[in-house]
């Protein structure tokens, strides 16, 4: 279950990232416009023309409340460039929104726009949804400004395809598809192996509020923290399984080892107790015996987690680039925010590891709709420069277009821009490696990772436990 609550987190593991969290956000578009130089003067203003009028309102619907501010700061641009209305509408909770689709889609009654999670064929309604196949061919420029990994997240392929002719339950459509259509255009992308810091809590500390160096420097400024303002270093959800595992350990193990070390320890064939792998439970003994682990961290959900860091009790945060609209809709003010990839250890053979990001959604233009024309223009404004830096600034999420310009983009949201990778790399295509954390090798880990937090294990013991558990299932095998 938990697993599948990470696969709803990201597309990378898929599906339904939707199903995780329908957060509130609020961001001012007015500063936002003023950023990307749409903003005017009063003299500017009587220079020019009057706005292009239009009949044509087109309806937008979504499941998330966070979403809202931004998709409206667009749909403001939008209308002031066109004319053209664009009316939001949000439904949550997700399941119930899904269950809205299902009934439009069944009825022929799609709105023009909708968002869905972004997969392969999601969102399609057994072709309900226009294929943004030639539009995306035919503009090569636009096409490449999406990270690659957001159009692979939406596009068909082979896996898919094999998917839905095993499935009895697939539909005659979707087993007629073909490699490399699109039925939706991704609209964000998320990473995790994000930390976030609270500016104020850093600086009464007399800290920095830039990126540590190293894994050192990091868990050197969580004591300096706690000495000065008593408050600990750091928060995680340790009740969830694969928090910890899959949303810093294994990276900072690739990091640290490179892609042919890390690849034995995934595969068992290096263990967690030798000193090139220690540090997966060390780290977390580390922070436990500094006090710097926060009080009750092995009963916290990922909410409760992330509302406990926005509530000053705790310095920094795991989390992932997503976490960052959940924080602000928490009451967080973006300008008290830092954030920054995991660090490495001092020694680390590829330091400054950068992070290939996922697409999360996508939106959808309904197929033969009355004003599809007005419609496919709003979805290319909004993943334009201009309009994904008016969404990304209001809604406080991480554009699925490489921005070129990023000086208007919020300094968080930049820092975390900056920390991700818009081409493929080793560690992003070799996800059945990563993946490994799911093993039942891992679930005893996270076992004996509590049991560190609690006092009632050491690092040594919690990594012999896993070698153990590790050498049980390769014997399965």
């Amino acid at each position: 279950m938990v697993k599948l609550k990470q696969q709803s987190k990201w597309v990378l593991l898929l599906v339904s990232v939707v199903l995780v969290f329908a957060l509130t956000a609020c961001g001012d578009t007015k500063d936002a416009a003023k950023e990307t130089g749409q903003g005017t003067t009063p003299s500017e203003t009587a220079a020019t023309t009057e706005a292009p009028k239009s009949d044509v309102s087109l309806t937008l619907w979504h499941f998330k409340v966070a979403f809202d501010p931004g998709l409206k700061a667009v749909a403001d641009a939008f209308k002031e460039k066109t004319g053209v209305t664009v009316v939001t509408q949000v439904t949550t909770p997700a399941e119930t929104y899904n269950q809205k689709m299902t009934a439009s889609a069944t009825a022929n009654s799609l709105p023009d726009l909708y968002i869905t999670g972004a997969a392969p064929g999601a969102g399609a309604y057994d072709g309900r949804a226009m294929s943004w196949t030639e539009e995306l061919e035919k503009d090569s420029g636009w096409k490449n400004s999406f990270f690659p990994a957001a159009l692979s997240g939406v596009m068909v392929n082979q896996g898919a395809i094999d998917g839905w002719n095993a499935d009895v339950k697939a539909s005659d459509w979707q087993k007629a598809r073909t490699v490399g259509e699109y039925y939706g255009i991704p609209i964000d992308v998320g990473a995790f192996y994000t930390i976030y810091g609270n500016a104020k809590l850093i600086e009464q500390a007399g800290l920095p509020t830039t990126a540590p160096a190293s894994m050192e420097d990091w868990l050197e400024n969580m004591k300096t923290v706690k000495e000065k303002t008593g408050v600990p270093g750091f928060v995680f959800s340790a009740k969830t399984f694969t928090v910890y595992e899959n949303w810093m350990a294994n990276f900072v193990d690739y990091m640290k080892n490179g892609p042919e070390e890390y690849t034995k320890f995934m595969n068992g064939e290096s263990k967690m107790s030798d000193p090139a792998h220690i540090q997966a439970a060390q780290f977390i003994e580390d922070v436990t015996k500094s006090g710097n682990m926060i009080p009750g961290a092995v009963s916290l959900d990922i909410d409760p987690a992330d509302q406990a860091f926005a509530q000053g009790k705790a310095a920094y945060s795991l989390g992932g680039t997503f976490t960052y609209a959940s924080l602000t809709q928490m009451g967080m003010d973006p300008k008290d925010i830092i954030s920054f990839r995991v660090p490495a250890y001092k020694g680390s053979k590829i330091p400054d590891a950068q992070v290939t990001p996922f697409a999360l959604t996508q939106i959808h233009v309904k197929d033969k709709g009355s004003h599809q024309k007005e419609a496919i223009e709003f979805v290319k404004f909004l993943t334009s420069d201009e309009g994904m830096t008016l969404y990304a600034n209001a809604a406080f999420d991480i554009p699925a277009v490489n921005i070129k310009n990023t000086d208007a983009l919020n300094d968080t949201i930049k820092s975390m821009l900056n920390s991700l990778s818009s081409e493929s790399n080793w560690f992003s295509e070799n996800v059945n490696i990563s993946n490994k954390i799911f093993e039942p090798q891992w679930n005893k880990f996270h076992e004996m990772k509590q049991k560190i937090i609690l006092g009632a294990a050491t690092a040594i013991q919690a990594a012999e436990a896993f070698d153990k558990a590790t050498e049980a299932e390769k014997a399965k095998k």
